[in-house]
């Protein structure tokens, strides 16, 4: 009875520890983000998970840079004449139309007044190929996946539940567009027609830039016929990307910053710095910290009978979901 009566205790003792271990990777990893580094280097800025307007924030399912926050750091990197070259390192499959857009030009501002290298870890489609564009260079790896060019907006169609369950909608507006999207009801020939002319109104802005931005491409310029053939939402692998000019060369982010190095004009091997702090912890060891602490407390939690634990992830769940329609992704 006595060893039953301590298993609660022991479990919560793990999960305080684990907590702890976690913090303390992370304290480690903001330690060692590079922001020692004086002299002529390379920026390094990050850009993972999905594209939002404000990013999310949680140790337990990780961390996403919103715009304001990317665009901040790309900015900081641009006025900072310590920073001779900046790697963008993409790993995210798009998200927010209007913030993709807005980053891609705060990427082109940068290329104005220094090198800009993209570097593309395990993904960077849809919005984060739209970002990418907006390099002088882009390194993928072979089997990065990228492309996805394309705009796509979702509507749920609860009729039928409601129907079942008895709930009667009222609406009244003052225009007969004014609830297009209406989740009670199926979208009216109208409606859909205006959401497509909407769509494909921002697919060609996509477009027109993805052709902009590789105007230039070291790899070879893309025409808008080319882009137009290689939109069609298809993703492709590093390798595929590079035979149809999407990306410039197959390598991973040693390689971009080699690049970027010697196109700042940075002799030998070139320090590096993280501008903007959050970045790539969540690709090196902050995420090492999360992914654990996720994986152990989500048991340790179920083994407890901890309903807080529970809701608290319900929560946070929760808070990941952006009211968005139109999405690069």
């Amino acid at each position: 009875m006595k060893r039953s009566a301590s298993w609660p205790w022991i479990l919560l003792s793990a999960l305080i520890l684990l907590i702890v271990g976690g913090m303390g990777l992370m304290f480690v990893a903001v330690v060692v983000s590079g922001s020692g580094v004086t002299g002529p280097h390379v920026g390094l800025i990050d850009l993972s998970g999905e594209i939002t307007d404000q990013g999310v924030r949680s140790v337990i399912s990780g961390s996403s840079r919103g715009a304001r926050d990317f665009i901040e750091s790309v900015e900081a990197a641009g006025k900072d004449d310590s920073i001779k070259a900046v790697v963008i390192r993409i790993n995210s499959p798009g998200g927010s139309a209007a913030a993709s857009q807005e980053m891609y030009q705060a990427v082109k501002r940068l290329k104005d007044k220094k090198p800009v290298v993209c570097s593309m870890g395990d993904v960077a489609a849809s919005g984060g190929y739209y970002v990418a564009s907006g390099c002088n260079k882009i390194y993928a790896n072979g089997s990065t996946l990228t492309g996805s060019i394309g705009v796509i907006s979702e509507y749920m169609n609860f009729q039928g539940l409601f129907k079942h369950y008895g709930v009667d909608q009222q609406v009244i507006k003052s225009g007969k567009f004014k609830d297009a999207g209406n989740f009670a009801r199926p979208l009216t020939p109208e409606e859909r027609q205006l959401s497509q002319a909407m769509i494909m109104n921002v697919y060609n802005q996509f477009v027109d830039d993805v052709v902009a931005g590789r105007s230039k491409a070291p790899n070879g310029k893309l025409t808008k016929a080319q882009v137009l053939k290689l939109a069609d939402g298809r993703v492709y692998t590093g390798l595929q990307a590079k035979a149809n000019k999407l990306v410039d060369d197959i390598g991973g982010l040693h390689d971009a910053v080699q690049e970027a190095g010697k196109m700042g004009g940075i002799s030998g091997e070139p320090k590096v710095r993280e501008v903007g702090g959050g970045g790539l912890l969540s690709g090196m060891i902050g995420a090492t910290a999360q992914s654990t602490l996720a994986r152990s407390i989500v048991p340790v939690a179920e083994q407890a009978g901890s309903a807080f634990a529970d809701g608290y992830m319900q929560r946070m769940k929760a808070a990941t979901k952006q009211p968005i329609q139109l999405q690069a992704r």
